[in-house]
Order: C-alpha cells, then structure tokens, then sequence
C-alpha cells in the first residue's frame, strides 16, 4: 500500500503540475477567475482521474501506516515521493536535471535502502 500511495500521490501531481503549464497560473484576482480555471482543469478526464489519485493517497498511506510502523513509513514515502517526482518532472515535464538532484537522488535511495534493513 505504501509504494501504491506514493505512486498515486505523484502521478497524480504530474498530472495536474502538466495541466496548469498548459493553462497558466491559477488567477486569484475573484473567485470567478477562481472557479472559471477550475471548471477548465475538469473538463479534461485524465485529470479527473489524477485527482482521484492524489486524493486516495492519503487513505492508502494510512493503510500502510496501520501496518507499519511509523518510523518507517513516513520517511520512505516521503523519499520516494521525492524520487519519483523528480524522476517525472524530468522525463515529462522538462524540469531540469543537475548534479546535485542526482546525488540527492542516490542519497535518499540509500537511506530508504537502510530504513528497510
């Protein structure tokens, strides 16, 4: 359940992080612009169901937690909610790659390694 919340929580960011690049930032000047932009973000049906995703990963986080022990659980999702989402936005989103992400990126893959030894 824990690799399913953390997969879920960051396709699901993915997924909405792509549909606001295409449609601009979030208007805050009246809560029509407000509401306008999120009737635009509902017509699309991928983004319906990746909002599903990142509101059920909560509920499977805590299914996991009921599970294992806390100590554990949280630093992993968190590591590889990072891991993925950075592995992500790079291959679908253009964000960039640099020396310091990669090393981030092995440092929190041995710690989650450790965590489960």
């Amino acid at each position: 359940m824990l690799l399913l919340s953390v997969c879920f929580n960051a396709l699901g960011a993915i997924v909405i992080k792509s549909k606001m690049n295409e449609v601009g930032k979030i208007e805050l000047q009246s809560f029509r612009k407000t509401l306008e932009y999120g009737l635009v973000f509902l017509k699309s049906p991928v983004v319906v169901i990746s909002i599903i995703l990142f509101f059920s990963a909560p509920f499977l986080f805590a299914v996991a937690l009921s599970r294992l022990p806390i100590s554990i659980a949280y630093p992993v999702q968190v590591g590889l909610n990072f891991l993925l989402v950075l592995v992500l936005s790079f291959f679908f989103l253009s964000e960039s790659m640099t020396a310091i992400k990669l090393v981030g990126i092995f440092l929190i893959m041995v710690g989650v390694i450790m965590l489960n030894k």
